[in-house]
C-alpha cells in the first residue's frame, strides 16, 4: 500500500511552505498598496484615530500576510486532497 507523497511531508515543512511564500507576497502587496494609498486617507468616516503611519503599515502587512497564508493553505490542501484521491484511484 503506497502512502501519498504529501503524507510523508512533515507538518513543519508544510507550515513553512505556506508561511514563507505568503510572507513574500505580503511584502510586495504592502509596498504596492501603500505606494498608492496614504494610511491617513484610509480612516473611515473621518474618525479621529491617532495611529502612526508605521502602525498602519504593520497592520496592513499582517492583514496581507493572513490573506496570502489562507490562499497558500488552500493550495496545499487541494494538492494533498488531490494526491489522496489519485492514490485511491490507482489502487
Amino acid at each position: 500500500m503506497d502512502v501519498p507523497v504529501t503524507d510523508k511531508i512533515p507538518h513543519t515543512q508544510q507550515a513553512i511552505s505556506v508561511l514563507w511564500p505568503s510572507f513574500l507576497i505580503a511584502i510586495v502587496a504592502t509596498g504596492v498598496f501603500f505606494s498608492a494609498f496614504n494610511p491617513r486617507d484610509l480612516i473611515p468616516f473621518n474618525l479621529d484615530i491617532d495611529i502612526s503611519p508605521l502602525a498602519a503599515y504593520s497592520i496592513g502587512f499582517f492583514l496581507f500576510w493572513v490573506v496570502a497564508a489562507i490562499s497558500s493553505y488552500g493550495t496545499l490542501y487541494f494538492i494533498i486532497s488531490n494526491s489522496r484521491f489519485l492514490n485511491k484511484q490507482n489502487r
